[in-house]
């Protein structure tokens, strides 16, 4: 039987050993080899908030993995867990195989990328990047040739002499990246490390590090709150809600077939409505009748249900259709060009719905026209209406 550490008893650091069976660990899900991170019913507690809520995840080695979610979810305490920055209360961590509990940051085959990229002024690019190694006694000589190696693998070979003030945000980041690379980890975490550039830049970064994690081929564990960030880098995403993983797959799955309103809510944009399942679909309280095809949830008849549509399946016309269910009529009250893509916002009663249609093509419509929404049932997200809280702003309108 395998055995991990869970602290007890406040904020002293006192360990008692717990079981675990070997049945965690599978050769199917790459458990236990390295670069491989395992977490089982991890529970972190600050007082009486409950930050993380026995979390059960497990990361691939090589993977580049998401954890993504709204402020407070708990996305930055399993990283700084996974750090070493802060302890579980209960279940374990395994970090390439090896238990990690009451083990110091310095002493875990990880490193941190923050934010805050925390370059020293006063030291060059080299230095910045070399400091880790010579913290750890590294001879001069391999100093020097990892140093080399990590700036070229970010492509800051030709600034090793500049100091931090002397260069942009996307160069110190790189430089924040290289600092933590050098230590040839098999675990790379990184909170939010683009949230402090400009939108262009941060997409230009947000390629580089997705083809820097394949050509190195090591672990990464992204913390953000940005869905395209997220969507467009990882090979699986962990959306996170109070503290547990509301969905964990890639991330076409979690954009097609959202397990959970708030999934469907939280990647990309849906209008929402509340209503009563009629079986194989709904009808909401404004009185639009829904079919739909494929319900991610079973929901039965006379229970409280939520129907959801995605802005770019919607067909927006400007004469009434033949059918009266998954169509909804309104006036146009607003329209947004945003280059390849047109957005109108329809008003229907006391809601207003969301149309993106792409500009090739596109029906051209005006701020007071009459407009007909329509759909087809293929395109209907179906759940149960326990999460509408999460995702509309009130019962009578559709949060966007």
């Amino acid at each position: 039987m395998n055995r991990a550490y869970s602290r007890v008893g406040g904020r002293a650091r006192h360990y008692q050993r717990i079981s675990v069976t070997d049945s965690v660990t599978t050769s199917s899900t790459g458990a236990g080899e390295v670069g491989s991170v395992e977490l089982e019913s991890v529970t972190k507690r600050f007082g009486t908030m409950v930050a993380v809520d026995s979390l059960n995840l497990i990361v691939k080695p090589g993977e580049f993995l998401s954890l993504l979610g709204p402020s407070g979810c708990g996305k930055t305490t399993t990283l700084r867990m996974l750090a070493g920055f802060e302890q579980p209360d209960e279940g374990f961590i395994r970090i390439s195989g090896q238990y990690v509990q009451g083990v110091p940051p310095y002493k875990r085959d990880v490193n941190t990328v923050f934010q805050q990229y925390a370059l020293f002024p006063h030291m060059t690019v080299a230095e910045n990047v070399a400091y880790g190694l010579r913290q750890k006694r590294t001879p001069k000589s391999e100093v020097a040739a990892r140093v080399r190696e990590a700036l070229g693998m970010v492509k800051m070979t030709k600034l090793a002499d500049r100091k931090p003030r002397q260069m942009s945000g996307g160069q110190q980041q790189r430089v924040a990246v290289a600092r933590a690379l050098v230590n040839r980890p098999s675990v790379l975490l990184l909170d939010e490390p683009l949230g402090a550039l400009d939108r262009k830049l941060r997409e230009e970064m947000q390629i580089e590090l997705k083809l820097l994690q394949s050509q190195l081929g090591i672990t990464f564990i992204f913390v953000t709150h940005d869905q395209e960030e997220a969507m467009s880098m990882s090979d699986r995403i962990a959306i996170m809600l109070d503290g547990h993983v509301e969905q964990l797959a890639d991330p076409e799955t979690v954009y097609e077939h959202p397990s959970s309103a708030f999934v469907a809510g939280f990647i990309g944009r849906n209008n929402f409505w509340k209503g009563i399942s009629n079986g194989n679909g709904l009808v909401a309280e404004d009185g639009t009748v829904f079919v739909a095809t494929r319900p991610e949830e079973h929901v039965s008849n006379g229970e409280g249900a939520l129907a959801a549509l995605r802005p770019e399946s919607v067909q927006l016309r400007a004469t009434a259709p033949e059918t009266s269910t998954n169509v909804v009529a309104g006036q146009v009250v607003g329209v947004s060009h945003f280059g390849d893509s047109l957005q109108y916002v329809v008003r229907a009663g006391n809601r207003d719905l969301i149309v993106l249609c792409p500009r090739a093509g596109a029906i051209r419509l005006a701020p007071g026209d009459d407009a007909w929404c329509q759909w087809s049932p293929d395109d209907v997200y179906f759940f149960s209406a326990r999460q509408a809280d999460l995702v509309m702003a009130d019962p009578a309108e559709a949060a966007h």
